[in-house]
């Protein structure tokens, strides 16, 4: 493939901005040199040169004599009708740091308090087929002996609802289907568990 057919997007135009969306028209070029046209979503809140809108956070809640829990979220999400179960998640706020962003959030939305362990090299996608939204992975150990995680309280926004759940590592495949009778599996979580189940079996 010639560099001059190698696909990139030639323009985009701005059909419509809302407060958090915006919706685009991409003409691109495709590997064979033709142009093509196709609508994006991308978030307006996306700091200039930033490959990530925010942080979706792996908290491991871990307490004496307990096996390692995952801290997730229940919330209900408007496009989807209906609950969904994910990790704790939020957009970066401006000259924030991924990792401070993580915490952060895992504080407001949930009450605990953690180390972060890892985080993702590069933003990841999360519809590639209809946006360009990416998050970063990041790792949290929480230590649920410590005074403030005993009996920790989300700290929300206002208009924002969630509700705390802390699901055991150890079979967590299983109890997400069991789960998905009443609850939409957010696809970040469910890969997750899948990757545990395949490297346990």
């Amino acid at each position: 493939m010639s560099s001059e057919n190698s696909p990139c997007i030639l323009k985009a135009e701005p059909l419509h901005t809302a407060k958090w969306l915006r919706l685009d028209l991409l003409t691109w070029r495709d590997p064979t040199g033709k142009e093509r046209q196709w609508e994006s979503l991308c978030r307006t809140t996306r700091r200039e040169g930033a490959d990530t809108d925010g942080a979706d956070i792996i908290a491991k809640l871990r307490k004496k004599g307990e096996g390692d829990k995952l801290i997730l979220v229940k919330q209900f999400r408007p496009p989807m009708g209906a609950y969904t179960l994910e990790f704790p998640a939020g957009l970066m706020d401006p000259n924030e740091s991924v990792e401070t962003t993580a915490v952060r959030e895992l504080y407001e939305e949930t009450g605990y308090t953690g180390v972060v362990e890892k985080v993702s090299k590069a933003g990841v996608c999360m519809d590639p087929g209809a946006s360009n939204c990416a998050t970063t992975m990041v790792a949290i150990n929480v230590d649920g002996d410590k005074e403030e995680n005993v009996n920790p309280s989300s700290h929300l926004d206002e208009g924002e609802f969630a509700d705390v759940i802390c699901l055991p590592v150890q079979g967590l495949l299983e109890k997400l289907d069991e789960l998905a009778t009443s609850l939409v599996i957010d696809s970040r979580l469910y890969a997750f568990a899948h990757g545990l189940a395949f490297l346990q079996s």
